[in-house]
């Protein structure tokens, strides 16, 4: 509860004991390198976007990267800030066959002042949270996009965000999506999206790191 408490009526003041923190990231070094790799790699006019930020480590990562090399991206972050959708959630016990209550509560504790207040002390410029839900975003408003990000761990978050990426896409933009790797049983619903998604638009499946799915625009 004093956890809660203090998030909610000092953000700023919680998010400065983080780098205490032993490792604060959701992605392992190497992963994290890739990641900088593909984003520093893309060209095409249009905005960076993290789809499923949590608390935003990768995200202050990613900006530093662009930050360093002088590239003047706009950045989005967009979560739903409380974790997973009912819908994400009931599709995966009933549908994907999960065990009831498995992912329940799971990043739920968050809120996007939280991540505002972190972006603001750090001095980032050109960064924008959004809450929302990635599988009904509207991502027309922040197109062209030049580099996604997916990390929403699920099927259905997956597949319908990556449905609605696409179209808005810069030529020469990269998506990568996370946990795709078909031998982890607890997210495989993010590689069995990505691979779905891959075969019905025919794009060439592309897995490094051993679980950052790669899609070129």
């Amino acid at each position: 509860m004093a956890y809660r408490l203090a998030h909610r009526f000092a953000p700023a003041l919680v998010f400065r004991r983080h780098p205490f923190v032993r490792y604060p990231y959701m992605n392992s070094p190497s992963e994290l390198l890739e990641l900088t790799k593909q984003l520093l790699s893309v060209h095409a006019p249009g905005s960076a976007v993290e789809v499923g930020c949590n608390q935003g480590w990768t995200t202050c990562f990613l900006v530093e990267a662009l930050i360093e090399r002088g590239l003047n991206r706009d950045y989005v972050c967009i979560d739903t800030f409380s974790g997973f959708t009912r819908e994400d959630l009931e599709f995966e016990y009933e549908a994907r066959e999960k065990a009831p209550g498995l992912y329940d509560g799971l990043f739920s504790i968050n809120d996007p002042e939280w991540l505002k207040a972190a972006i603001s002390h750090a001095g980032y410029p050109n960064v924008s949270v959004l809450k929302a839900d990635a599988a009904t975003f509207d991502y027309r408003t922040i197109g062209p996009i030049a580099f996604a990000f997916v990390d929403l761990d699920l099927y259905r978050p997956v597949r319908a965000s990556l449905e609605r990426i696409l179209p808005n896409m810069a030529p020469g933009g990269v998506i990568v999506v996370d946990d795709c790797n078909s031998t982890d049983t607890l997210w495989d619903g993010a590689f069995h999206a990505y691979s779905e998604v891959c075969r019905e638009h025919n794009i060439e499946s592309e897995i490094v790191c051993q679980q950052l799915g790669i899609i070129r625009t």
